[in-house]
Order: structure tokens, then sequence, then C-alpha cells
């Protein structure tokens, strides 16, 4: 029989065409597969991140999707810059570093406030005054519904000085591109059209009042200082001061012990001398020598009559 299907080369070659077509497709799905399944690995491959633990131990960490961590990383980005542009310390070189890292976070919108607070004499008065500005920033609110993405902060700035604290509200607008990362921008965004929407006062608190002048700039000295040590200095310095008041005790209670039993110079002793009180003639006194005389005068009445 199949001699004989063989004889019509015809039907033989319409065989052959549809076993290859049949053959070509199974070739083209098993390859679109191979290359779907390829994608789909190379793509799990990248959330992952293998971490070598000194050469010997192979150690896999699961990373987020870059996508999912962009808000986070908006918010950090512009809590970052306002808590380096307003929080400010009485020192010029401070000032200029704080300023310089936050004015890398945005564009001239930021540069143009910090020229014209420079050009008012702000922080001239902040270093002759002896001022500290400290921000808190409470909330920010970020919309990514559109790109690029605007966002608005709400803060509270501290302005301490020797004798009192003012508390401001600072409510701040701007708007964030994406930019390329860095070691001064790690965030990988920009602020741009960044607008100071209010800043008012909104208390005030006494902290020296009713001090001297003297213990006031003393206590304003001392806090400066203790602000500007490290952690390190900070614990150097208690451990020198509690040292020396070790040191202190040590030698106040060997030399007490040491000089017991000392005498130094003459011990002369002396007598109490008497005190002479005088008796005070009171009412009591005067109602008291009535009463006895009027007793012995009614005893001598009562003797005569018998």
């Amino acid at each position: 029989m199949e001699f004989k299907s063989l004889t019509n080369i015809e039907s033989s070659f319409r065989r052959i065409r549809l076993m290859l077509a049949v053959f070509t497709g199974c070739c083209a799905l098993i390859t679109g597969y191979a290359l779907w399944s390829s994608y789909r690995f190379a793509e799990k491959q990248r959330e992952k991140i293998y971490v070598l633990d000194k050469g010997k131990s192979l150690m896999l960490a699961l990373s987020q999707d870059l996508s999912q961590n962009r808000p986070a990383e908006a918010r950090e980005h512009v809590r970052r810059f306002h808590e380096l542009f307003f929080s400010l310390s009485p020192q010029k070189d401070a000032i200029e570093h704080n300023i310089g890292r936050a004015l890398q976070l945005a564009d001239k919108s930021a540069y143009h406030y910090y020229v014209d607070f420079a050009e008012k004499g702000y922080y001239n008065r902040l270093i002759s005054g002896n001022i500290n500005q400290v921000v808190h920033v409470d909330s920010v609110v970020c919309d990514f519904a559109a790109y690029p993405y605007k966002a608005r902060t709400y803060a509270r700035q501290l302005i301490i000085r020797e004798s009192n604290v003012t508390e401001r509200s600072l409510v701040t607008s701007c708007s964030l591109q994406n930019t390329g990362r860095s070691d001064d921008n790690p965030n990988g965004f920009i602020i741009e059209q960044f607008t100071i929407l209010e800043n008012r006062d909104i208390k005030e608190c006494g902290t020296m009042r009713g001090k001297p002048a003297v213990l006031k700039r003393a206590d304003s000295r001392i806090r400066l200082f203790c602000r500007r040590l490290t952690r390190k200095q900070r614990i150097v310095l208690t451990s020198v001061v509690s040292l020396l008041f070790t040191a202190a005790c040590l030698y106040s209670v060997v030399s007490s012990v040491s000089r017991l039993g000392e005498r130094k110079g003459d011990m002369k002793t002396g007598h109490i001398r008497p005190v002479m009180l005088r008796p005070e003639t009171t009412t009591i006194h005067s109602n008291i020598q009535k009463h006895e005389n009027g007793l012995s005068e009614n005893q001598g009445t009562a003797g005569a009559v018998e």
C-alpha cells in the first residue's frame, strides 16, 4: 500500500510539506517559549542581590522593585533638604556647609532664597546673636499622579535664643524631577520651583527669664559647647570629669583618716560660768503672792477668834 501511495509524486510532496510545516511550527513554539522563559528568569535575577561573606559563604538578599520605593525616597529627599537648608548653628563654616549640601538637592529656586537671606543679613544676625535654628518636619505630602511630582511640606521652625525660644510654622511647596544618583544625591531627585508659602510665629517661650545676665550667658555658652562636641568627645569629657571627682573624693577621705590623732596647737580647758538669772515680776507671780498673803491673813484671823 505504501509503494502505491508513493507512486503518486504530487501527494507525496504534499505530505512532506505538511510534515515540514508542522515541524517548523513546533520548533517556533519551542523557541518562543524558551526565549520567554529566559527573559522571565533574567528579570527575576535582576531583583536579587548576591553578597559574598568574606569569600566563604554566599548569601541571597531579595531587593525591592525600585518603582515601589520611589515615594519613600521622594519624601526623604524633601525632608533632608529642609533639614539642611533650615537647621543652622551660629557658625559661618557650619552654615555654609549645610547650605552647600542642601543646594546640591535643588535647583536655582532654592539658591535665590539663599541669596535673598544673605543680602538681608539673616545669617549674620544668627552668628552675632548666637542663635540656633532647628527645623522639625511634620509631614511631606507628595502627588505622584502627574510628572513632575508635586510636594508640599509642613514643618515647625525653632529659633533658640539666650532668653527665649520662638516657634514658627513653615509651609513650602516644590516639584520633583528624576535625576541620576550620586553620593551627594542618593535618592535621585532634584527639587524645582521651591517656594515658601508660610513662615510665621506661633508662640514664644522664655527659657532664662528672671535670672542674671551672667547666668544666661554662661548657660548659653555651656549649651553651645556641648552641642559642638561629638559623641566620642562627650564620652572622653565625661570620663575625665568622673576621674577628677573620684580623685578628689579619695584625697579627702585619705587625708581625713591620716590626720586622726594629730594635735595642732595647745588645747585650753575652760569652765562654764554660771548664768545669773533675774526673777521677772509678772502678773502670774503677783497674783500668786497676793493669794499667799490672803491665806496667811485668814489663818491669823481664825487664830484670834479662837
